[in-house]
């Protein structure tokens, strides 16, 4: 497996003690307009799996000028 390295503008990690009660997750900034995020679950039903997501657009990078997208992958899915 080959390493790959993304060129982050910035990273914000989110606990689940102050945002989201479930899970721990760290956000990648792409750009102005994209973000990825890597998490685990730390509590709950699916405590110990984890999960990525991309984000761009209007919905989630406010301005932005493109179309809102979201893409979620379970690990074994991650491209």
């Amino acid at each position: 497996m080959a390493n790959i390295t993304a060129p982050f503008s910035g990273t914000i990690f989110h606990s689940h003690k102050n945002h989201n009660p479930k899970c721990d997750i760290i956000e990648g900034i792409i750009d102005d307009d994209c973000f990825i995020t890597y998490g685990i679950y730390v509590n709950g039903p699916k405590k110990g799996q984890e999960f990525c997501e991309y984000y761009r657009g209007e919905n989630y990078r406010m301005p932005s000028k493109l179309r809102s997208y979201s893409r979620r992958w379970k690990p074994t899915d991650i491209p």
